[in-house]
């Protein structure tokens, strides 16, 4: 090798060295930054050259920059974030049922139902004071207030939660764009180089961590270096393409997914949007119906013993509360319409029906909608009544296999409960002795009579049998079954949070920056930086020497 080799030497050291303090630098100036993985420079050997006595080293080739990239910690910590979106977006809608159902403070609706029976147990007292009749209506009003009270707040939270996922939706889309744009600059940077876009991919997996938490998704990258990214077995994002994420209210008045145009609200079970579909669900399955089962249990049982009883003024037949009406849902492609009415207020069940029907639109299947279980079918004409357990069902038009209709005597239980009655005198204290059956029609006047407010005072120590238990241990067993939901997702939430804080831990390992490393890579570099100086001085005066010969 010749003199002047040395100057190559010392070049490619001055180089080596010069960036990998660049690049210390920059870990140390990102140490804090979110979504940064630590960079280090690649040296390698670079091609000897042959001389008389042997091959001689030409010193330091800078192969590249490379991040510590764990593909595994980053996957496993991606699927922590859409489990922890998951259980925090169910924290919180259950924490406000919580909240709403919360009898801590003797205001909840377990006040108002015992205050209501016992108005029942005073008037049987003394059945022909007038104070104890206007009582009974006053605690009858608060007992109905109380229940629209919870009802309303009940539903803003179950529409929170659909906020919560139309929300999400719209945060989704803008991700998956900026996801979609840096695929592109990552393809480009790359293309026709060995050299990765280290911040640009970065930036992606930044963006990546972000979507985990908001949904559910999967995620791989092809040969370009550009990422796929699936939501519920659809394309979000493919290469520099995005389809959007949009929501649409269904008939029952909850948002439901769509991708690509496609319904995937079933498939997407994790991140804050599966969160908010499951805590909407539970809300509206396990508190909201049992709910309005309560109080149309009431609305029922009262009703057929009041009509059973005499009022001061004679009359007999008065429904006490507001009756109960049926409402019937419809999801229909071809315009069918339904009407429901009750024929029975004894008969009612108090289930909720759907009825379906075959491909060609000539047979219905009737099925309880929370168990599934058949209830009928028969073929279909339009314009038939179809009985159901103490309802009429009438369904008018042309149907499909795709169409779907909901009867519930339940939708309306709690928004159309008040006192059907504003006359004192009319109220059924009284029975008629020779009737033996009370629920029969009384056709005598027995003023002073105390019986069937007797009968409607027992109602709330009786088993009811559309609620297998008396009306207090039912709302009892609601209020605890919430607060069991409540725990169990504080449980799911703590657990999730530790994971992902032991998860982060690990990543950072291997992908941190730690700046004691990186203080003593900085003297470390600066030292070959100062030696590779020093041997371009050395070689300059050998230089000048021989010059000077």
């Amino acid at each position: 090798m010749s003199l002047l080799g040395l100057f190559d030497i010392g070049r490619s050291a001055l180089y080596a060295s010069q960036t990998a303090l660049n690049v210390a630098s920059n870990n140390i100036a990102n140490a804090n930054t979110p979504g940064y993985t630590r960079q280090e420079v690649t040296l390698s050997i670079s091609n000897p050259v042959s001389s008389a006595g042997g091959s001689v080293g030409a010193g330091v080739t800078l192969s590249g920059i490379r991040r510590n990239y764990d593909t595994f910690l980053q996957a496993q910590l991606q699927n922590q974030q859409q489990s922890l979106g998951r259980s925090a977006a169910m924290d919180q809608a259950l924490g406000l049922i919580e909240s709403v159902l919360n009898e801590a403070q003797g205001a909840g609706l377990s006040t108002a139902l015992a205050d209501y029976f016992n108005a029942w147990q005073d008037l049987a007292s003394n059945p022909t004071s007038q104070p104890q009749r206007m009582v009974l209506l006053q605690k009858a009003t608060a007992l109905a207030g109380s229940a629209q009270n919870i009802e309303a707040m009940i539903l803003d939270t179950v529409r929170s939660a659909n906020n919560g996922i139309t929300d999400a939706a719209g945060q989704i889309n803008m991700l998956a764009t900026d996801i979609a744009a840096l695929n592109g600059q990552i393809v480009q940077q790359e293309t026709g180089t060995t050299q990765a876009a280290n911040e640009l991919r970065d930036q992606r997996d930044q963006k990546l961590n972000e979507l985990s938490v908001l949904v559910g998704n999967s995620f791989y990258e092809d040969e370009s270096g550009s990422v796929t990214v699936t939501v519920g077995m659809r394309n979000l994002v493919s290469g520099t393409r995005t389809n959007a994420l949009s929501t649409l209210t269904n008939a029952e008045g909850n948002k439901d997914l769509y991708l690509d145009g496609i319904s995937i609200t079933d498939r997407v079970t994790q991140g804050r949007i599966g969160g908010f579909i499951a805590a909407r669900d539970d809300i509206q399955t396990n508190v909201l119906t049992p709910f309005r089962r309560l109080i149309a249990s009431i609305t029922q049982q009262v009703n057929i013993q009041h009509r059973a009883g005499v009022g001061l003024d004679g009359s007999t037949g008065n429904d006490f509360f507001n009756p109960l009406q049926q409402l019937g849902t419809t999801t229909s492609s071809a315009g069918a319409t339904i009407s429901a009415t009750v024929t029975s207020a004894a008969a009612l069940t108090l289930e909720e029906y759907r009825i379906t029907f075959n491909a060609a639109g000539d047979h219905y299947y009737v099925t309880n909608k929370k168990s599934g279980a058949a209830v009928a079918d028969a073929a279909y004409t339009s314009g038939d009544a179809i009985a159901l357990s103490g309802m009429s069902v009438t369904i008018t038009g042309a149907v499909t296999s795709s169409d779907s209709f909901t009867v519930s005597p339940l939708t309306n239980a709690i928004s159309g409960f008040g006192v059907a009655l504003t006359d004192t005198d009319a109220l059924a204290a009284s029975a008629d002795p020779r009737v033996a059956d009370p629920l029969a029609a009384v056709t005598a006047n027995l003023p002073g009579d105390n019986a069937n407010a007797v009968l409607i005072a027992q109602l709330a120590s009786r088993t009811q049998t559309a609620l297998g238990t008396t009306f207090s241990n039912y709302y009892s067993g609601l209020v605890s079954t919430t607060g069991a939901m409540k725990q169990i997702s504080a449980n799911t939430l703590a657990f999730d949070d530790n994971l992902l804080t032991a998860m982060r831990i690990q990543r950072d390992s291997v992908s941190g920056v730690s700046l004691d490393e990186e203080a003593a890579n900085l003297i470390r570099y600066q030292r070959s930086y100062e030696a590779g100086a020093r041997m371009i001085r050395i070689t300059d005066e050998l230089m000048q020497t021989i010059l000077s010969l």
